[in-house]
């Protein structure tokens, strides 16, 4: 499958042919992957309490595979999608536009961790800063680690149909507001909206210039912050009677056919808290695992892998259309 994607003000060190319209091709499995690894701080500590991880994990999959269908290589509505009340469709939108924005950032700017910046709540409220922190609606969704360990910050956004004009501004203004991360300026500060333009799922991003001075610093590092990125991972495999194959710890949910894993020496550095010096980890093809079962997997630079039953796959070709 594939999605068009709408590229505005980058740095020229991408290319110009980075710039403008682009196709991204991707599988199923690295859309559920962005899914899951996207995680906000409810679904850090859901993942902590045994059957809940499951739940949760298809409680994910199944906005992604209820409410999408394809036509041809393109994602569109599906008709269950449509016919969502107006606040459904808005949180499936939203949800659909962190998605992408994790698959995105991963294949295309070498940001292989990202997380959503509810994690840092606690940290206002307990300095009594909560009011310095923001609403939703001014606050950026995401902070993350690129492959050189530079900090990004990136507003995700989500609409049923085609995006208003000034919406991309204003992702672009609450990327502003986050001023520092630990003590760096961010690298990059990437405002992206996914919504549907003919009924078809596209993105459009950009990379705007300058921050607020005015506004609010995160105070976190490498080590903290990898500590709460790998925490869903590590905990569904710490919880459950893992496996391991190869260089992966892995562990499958029977019931809904889906495998997750974690590279070992990350599985290990997370034990010993010494997760400060995990590289992006080299990206192995889908005939390595699928030796191991009958599933296909992909395995992210972040040393995530999830696997899918053929059942997902047939599942989202099979989802009727909305042809209204």
């Amino acid at each position: 499958m594939e999605i068009t994607y709408n590229s505005h003000s980058f740095p020229t060190h991408f290319g110009n042919n980075f710039q403008g319209a682009n196709q991204l091709d991707f599988t199923v499995q690295e859309l559920l992957w962005s899914a899951i690894t996207v995680g906000r701080a409810n679904f850090t500590d859901v993942l902590q309490h045994g059957v809940y991880s499951e739940y949760e994990i298809l409680y994910r999959a199944s906005i992604i595979f209820a409410n999408l269908a394809l036509d041809g290589n393109n994602l569109i509505k599906s008709s269950a999608y449509e016919h969502l009340d107006p606040s459904e469709k808005s949180a499936v939108s939203y949800f659909l536009g962190l998605t992408f924005t994790k698959l995105l950032s991963n294949r295309l700017l070498n940001i292989p961790w990202l997380l959503h910046i509810d994690v840092y709540r606690d940290q206002f409220e307990r300095g009594g800063q909560a009011f310095g922190f923001g609403s939703s609606r001014v606050r950026p969704d995401l902070i993350g680690l690129d492959n050189r360990r530079r900090w990004v910050v990136m507003e995700a956004k989500g609409r049923t149909n085609t995006m208003e004009n000034t919406l991309l501004t204003r992702a672009k203004n609450q990327t502003r507001n986050l001023r520092r991360i630990g003590i760096d300026y961010p690298n990059l500060r990437v405002a992206v909206v996914a919504h549907f333009n003919n009924g078809r799922l596209i993105v459009d991003w950009e990379d705007p210039e300058d921050f607020n001075e005015e506004n609010f610093d995160i105070k976190t590092d490498s080590e903290e912050y990898l500590r709460n990125y790998y925490k869903l991972i590590f905990n569904i495999l710490s919880s459950n009677n893992s496996t391991e194959f190869g260089e992966y710890v892995t562990y499958t949910f029977q019931d809904i056919n889906i495998t997750v894993g974690l590279e070992k020496k990350i599985f290990e550095a997370y034990k010993t808290e010494n997760l400060k010096d995990t590289q992006p980890t080299e990206i192995l093809s889908f005939e390595q695992f699928s030796k191991i079962t009958d599933h296909e997997f992909f395995s992210g630079k972040d040393g995530v892998i999830v696997g899918l039953g053929s059942n997902w796959d047939e599942l989202i070709k099979s989802n009727k259309k909305y042809n209204g």
